[in-house]
């Protein structure tokens, strides 16, 4: 006995439309978290390589084309992947590829599973809201991609806008990891020198006891402070009262000192600072740690301008080494 079926056009082309546009994200989004580079062209013939085994599969699965168990075979649609995957991204090595494919996994099975699990919750066991399914999947793609691109984005500022800050005070001197802030643009008042933010903790390892003492009560109000850190003689001509805004707060103020040098390491080179205020921030400016000063871009840019006669400085070396 044989089966008729009946196949409509306008169905079978959106359906592959959605499938082009799933595939074409999922490259651009593996594209996009791993950095592999490609083009939009390429990408198109790698989302058409998948549309073309959906196309055949579906009709296999109607009866009208032969083979429908092979099509279905996982090794045969992992074969398809990567298929997709070269073309996307040729010329690729073996591990790159193994990498790509781990991604391209990835990413389709958490916006696919996502997309599935819509497709009933917002349909019936008997009848999945596929069109509601496809939007959450895509929308799964785009999310993942820009998570993904976010993670490449924070590894790329440690790397570019992050490195050694040499600070000196006499003989003794604090070595920490700066981070180049646009934001900064904080000015000593009196001379119009740059500052630079520091943790508190870390600058006050390097002062006395007592003017450390005195500093905390000046953050915390107490005027006569003031007076007890322009008494002291040694500290007197280096102190400095910055004034600054930020959001949540109009007139505040911080307590910075002049230090003997400020160096910077860069391309694996110690380069002396433009002059700077170093002030001192009560609380810590990067809760994982990574940074513990906020350097102004124009003490960056000064220094660039002394080394330019040296290599090339790079974005991919101007982190330094760092411990």
């Amino acid at each position: 006995m044989g089966f008729d079926y009946v196949v409509y056009v306008d169905v079978l082309l959106l359906y592959l439309a959605a499938n082009f546009a799933c595939d074409y994200l999922l490259l651009w989004a593996t594209a996009a978290v791993t950095l592999a580079k490609t083009t939009w062209q390429r990408l198109c013939l790698g989302a058409f390589i998948g549309t073309s085994h959906f196309l055949l599969l579906y009709l296999a699965s109607m009866r009208i084309v032969p083979y429908y168990g092979l099509l279905r075979f996982i090794p045969t649609i992992l074969l398809v992947t990567i298929i997709m995957l070269v073309i996307a991204f040729y010329p690729v090595s073996s591990r790159q590829l193994g990498r790509l494919l781990l991604h391209f996994l990835g990413i389709g099975f958490g916006a696919g599973g996502a997309g599935l699990a819509a497709a009933y919750l917002l349909g019936t066991p008997t009848q999945p809201n596929a069109i509601l399914g496809l939007l959450v999947a895509i929308a799964g793609i785009l999310i993942i991609a820009e998570l993904g691109w976010g993670v490449v984005q924070h590894r790329m500022l440690r790397q570019i806008y992050q490195f050694p800050v040499n600070i000196h005070f006499g003989s003794a001197a604090i070595r920490v990891i700066g981070l180049i802030d646009t934001g900064n643009h904080l000015t000593d008042p009196l001379t119009g020198v740059p500052v630079i933010v520091l943790e508190q903790d870390l600058l006050t390892k390097l002062l006395p006891a007592d003017l450390a003492g005195s500093i905390h009560q000046l953050e915390a109000g107490n005027e006569q402070a003031l007076t007890q850190l322009l008494a002291t003689s040694q500290w007197s001509s280096r102190f400095r009262i910055i004034p600054y805004t930020s959001l949540g707060k109009k007139n505040g103020i911080l307590v910075g000192f002049r230090p003997d040098r400020v160096t910077l390491e860069i391309s694996g080179q110690t380069v002396p600072a433009s002059d700077a205020i170093v002030a001192i921030c009560d609380h810590q400016l990067d809760a994982a740690g990574e940074y513990q000063a906020l350097i102004p871009p124009v003490i960056l840019q000064g220094t660039l301008a002394t080394i330019s006669a040296s290599p090339v400085v790079t974005p991919a070396t101007l982190g330094g080494e760092r411990q």
